[in-house]
């Protein structure tokens, strides 16, 4: 094979070891509630980066293929098309390999899926609460502190580094959080359309709840980014 083409697979390489670092940070900064809050999403961000470097590796191998002469522009073009792809469809992929005797027993394995991710993500809002109420407090502290000179803006925005990256990371979880009922309403429709809606009616109820639980973190997300914006410090 040409270098060309192992240029363009190192390159791929480095993009996927890129998607498994993209979530790291300072663990040993964390208070006890931030490292809660990212124990309890690790199950939703996990399954969804998992996917997303899978078809991030093959569609880069892909794009080197296709590619008659940038291998690393191909390899670049078939990771992105790639992880899109793999991040949202990690729940189908998993669900159409498991051997089922019918659409039935498939729709109520599903139900114990949605019945575990509802009891994970009321847990997450639960402990993520705590940590936007703590933020919440830190950007009025830290206005207070610099109007009463005690710190400088520049002080005060090196602080509030910490609350950027706990809006960062639910931002990321509410957006794997929307992959995941995307992928679970597939395999329902899937299911139902042998087994008949009325055989996918306790699926329906959960993914319901779960779709109220994620509009309830992303609010509560909402309202952090919107105090974080009019902060007086900037």
């Amino acid at each position: 094979m040409s270098s060309r083409f192992f240029k363009g697979l190192a390159v791929a390489t480095a993009l996927m070891l890129g998607a498994c670092t993209t979530t790291g940070g300072n663990e040993s900064a964390r208070t006890p509630a931030e490292q809660k809050m990212r124990d309890q999403a690790a199950t939703f961000n996990t399954t969804v980066a998992e996917g997303a470097v899978t078809g991030c590796v093959v569609g880069a191998i892909i794009g080197i293929l296709a590619s008659n002469r940038n291998h690393g522009s191909g390899a670049a073009i078939g990771c992105g098309a790639g992880a899109a792809l793999g991040g949202a469809t990690g729940y189908m992929v998993a669900s159409t390999q498991e051997k089922y005797a019918n659409e039935e027993a498939r729709l109520d394995a599903m139900t114990a899926d949605l019945k575990a991710d509802n009891q994970r993500l009321a847990g997450l809002i639960e402990s993520s609460r705590q940590v936007i109420a703590s933020d919440m407090a830190a950007i009025q502290n830290l206005e207070r502190q610099v109007v009463d000179k005690k710190i400088t803006a520049g002080q005060a925005r090196a602080e509030l580094a910490k609350v950027d990256e706990n809006i960062t990371y639910l931002r990321q979880t509410v957006a794997n959080l929307k992959k995941r009922e995307e992928e679970y309403q597939v395999a329902r429709n899937k299911a139902a359309a042998q087994a008949g809606a009325q055989a996918a009616k306790e699926v329906d109820a959960e993914i319901s709840t779960l779709q109220t639980q994620i509009a309830t973190l992303e609010k509560d997300l909402d309202g952090l980014v919107t105090r974080r914006k009019i902060s007086r410090v900037g």
